[in-house]
């Protein structure tokens, strides 16, 4: 296959096949909203991830602007040089050919930059489309959540961080525990910075409390095992 064929071909293919260059609707519900512990922790990165999306459609709404005028503005130099091309050769000035091919090489290269202007701002068009389509999923996420539990709550809610960080760490011990791992010292230090009442921390004081209970009964055991055994004493007849 030669480059011409490999890039006609690939063109072909592109023009052939959609693949969205973004999030899938899976990708955000199950690994962006989905591994939140909390419904209110949901809410919260869902407003995250909202945020972040509504700047990028700023900046891109901005450059689709711009190119719109620098398209025009490439518009008016070609014709300002065509203007100048018509007026040179109404003239009998010397090396007139001259002045005209180079203003012709200058339109040229205004008109491929102005093709890859107009190509850029296609493709940025696709990425706007593609993220609005991220925010719509976002938003209805949002709505679907809130009609559950009603509305989002403040980020400093103790009610709702207390449910969030205990419902977070709980995992994390569960299956540090499950997959026979130890404990994290990080992890230990971090669930016994939460209040005494939280499940979580009960759970690791309850984790804890069994293992040095262990450790202090296997050091029962050997300290046992190394007494010396005394033979009993043979009985004198009298």
């Amino acid at each position: 296959m030669s480059s011409d064929e490999l890039i006609a071909r690939t063109e072909e293919i592109l023009k052939e096949t959609q693949l969205a260059d973004r999030h899938s609707k899976f990708q955000l519900e199950k690994f962006v909203i989905g591994k939140e512990p909390t419904a209110h922790a949901q809410l919260w990165q869902v407003v995250r991830e909202l945020e972040a999306r509504s700047d990028t459609i700023a900046a891109y709404t901005k450059d689709l602007k711009d190119a719109e005028d620098n398209l025009e503005l490439f518009d008016i130099r070609i014709d300002r040089l065509d203007r100048e091309i018509k007026h040179i050769a109404k003239t009998e000035a010397e090396m007139l050919d001259l002045e005209i091919k180079e203003r012709e090489i200058n339109i040229r290269k205004l008109l491929r930059e102005k093709d890859a202007l107009i190509k850029a701002a296609s493709k940025l068009n696709k990425k706007l489309k593609h993220v609005m389509e991220e925010t719509a999923f976002l938003v209805s996420a949002y709505d679907a959540i809130v009609v559950q539990i009603g509305n989002m709550k403040p980020l400093d809610d103790e009610e709702a961080q207390r449910e969030m960080w205990n419902e977070k760490l709980l995992e994390e011990l569960n299956l540090r525990v499950l997959m026979q791992h130890s404990i994290d010292p990080e992890l230990i230090r971090t669930i016994m910075c939460l209040p005494q009442d939280l499940p979580v921390k009960q759970t690791l004081i309850g984790i804890l409390e069994n293992r040095q209970q262990t450790i202090l009964n296997r050091g029962a055991e050997k300290k046992q095992l190394k007494q010396p055994q005394v033979e009993p004493q043979a009985k004198v007849n009298g």
